[in-house]
């Protein structure tokens, strides 16, 4: 009687359970070019003698699957300050391949916005990636000096950063950064090997040869399965850029009174200070000092603080402050005073693309 019996050996391969999780299958991917060889046994009676037969050997060489993951560290915007040098914000790339990869590295700058790292509205000067030589997490330089990662191990992870200038561009506060890496032939320590190429996907797979299938997400300005992959960081500017402008009007003379007067002794003097700020951030406990200059008196009362005016006007919105620095004056969103040779205003902030202004009166001695 014919009793078959199968049973499969595999020979010189790796047995994968049913069982085993996504997670677990990814952290053992076994590597590009692995042959693995399967050959199937027969057992089976003829009038009561057992006997058995193989299989040939059926062979296939395991291909490369391309797959990477690039990340912003931190997830927050870089704070930067204009005229700032070697600025850093941080990336981490890992190699998702099942082979060793180079990985070639653009920083570039995108005119995007993306929630948590705002807008983008200038560009950084100077714009540099470089690879963490010692694995410290901290850029150095002159010491991080790579700008691509080399020969980099499956499962193993890079940090990168993008290191830049900030310009002096008053009123803008966003540039939107992104880290690009793309997968490069990897083999050939101290050169960046060439951009890696899928197979074509039209022909048909050959089980003896290792070929390449890409298998990375797509992503914001990234395309599925394109052999890279592109991640996100901003530099903030958080100073504000501030300027003071004084001016000084005659408001009237003695002789002819408020008809275009002229600034002759016993003429009234106001001299106004605008304080002016180009942003991007918002400026506080502002103290501003002027001393009254010789051969004018100071015309006691005089001063005014308040938001900036229109044609010609020093003060739009203010108060009248006395004297001196103490008196229910003082409980104002302002303060002012005289100290018998320089007059002193307090501004509790200045918003961005804002001005407020100070004024006081002297007479020409």
């Amino acid at each position: 009687m014919y009793k078959p019996n199968l049973r499969t050996t595999l020979l010189g391969g790796v047995v994968f359970a049913a069982s085993i999780t996504a997670n677990a299958a990814q952290a053992q991917q076994t590597a590009a070019g692995t042959s693995v060889n399967n050959q199937a046994t027969v057992t089976y009676e003829v009038g009561g003698a057992s006997a058995s037969v193989s299989s040939n050997v059926a062979s296939f060489v395991v291909d490369k699957k391309v797959n990477l993951t690039v990340a912003e560290v931190g997830g927050a915007p870089t704070q930067t300050s204009i005229n700032a040098s070697d600025q850093v914000t941080t990336f981490t790339v890992t190699n998702l391949t099942n082979a060793v990869q180079d990985f070639r590295l653009q920083a570039d700058q995108q005119l995007v916005s993306i929630p948590l790292l705002g807008t983008d509205n200038f560009d950084m000067n100077n714009l540099r990636a470089f690879v963490d030589s010692n694995g410290n997490g901290t850029y150095e330089a002159g010491v991080d000096t790579a700008t691509f990662i080399d020969e980099l191990a499956p499962e193993g992870v890079v940090t990168v950063f993008i290191v830049g200038d900030t310009p002096n561009q008053p009123g803008a506060d966003t540039a939107i950064v992104s880290l690009n890496a793309i997968v490069a032939t990897g083999g050939n320590r101290g050169t960046l090997g060439a951009d890696v190429t899928a197979s074509s996907t039209l022909v048909a797979d050959s089980p003896t040869t290792v070929e390449t299938v890409f298998a990375d997400d797509t992503g914001l300005l990234d395309s599925l399965r394109n052999g890279q992959q592109r991640a996100f960081d901003s530099f903030r500017i958080s100073t504000a850029v501030m300027s003071l402008v004084k001016s000084a009007t005659t408001i009237s003379d003695p002789v002819n009174l408020l008809v275009n007067p002229h600034p002759i002794p016993g003429a009234v003097i106001e001299y106004c200070m605008r304080v002016n700020n180009a942003g991007p951030g918002a400026a506080s406990n502002i103290a501003l000092a002027d001393a009254v200059p010789a051969n004018s008196t100071f015309v006691p009362g005089s001063i005014a603080v308040g938001t900036s005016g229109l044609l010609g006007a020093c003060i739009l919105l203010g108060t009248s402050e006395d004297d001196n620095n103490t008196g229910a004056d003082e409980t104002d969103l302002y303060g002012g005073s005289f100290d018998g040779t320089t007059v002193r205003a307090m501004l509790p902030t200045v918003a961005a693309g804002t001005s407020m202004s100070v004024a006081f009166r002297v007479t020409v001695n």
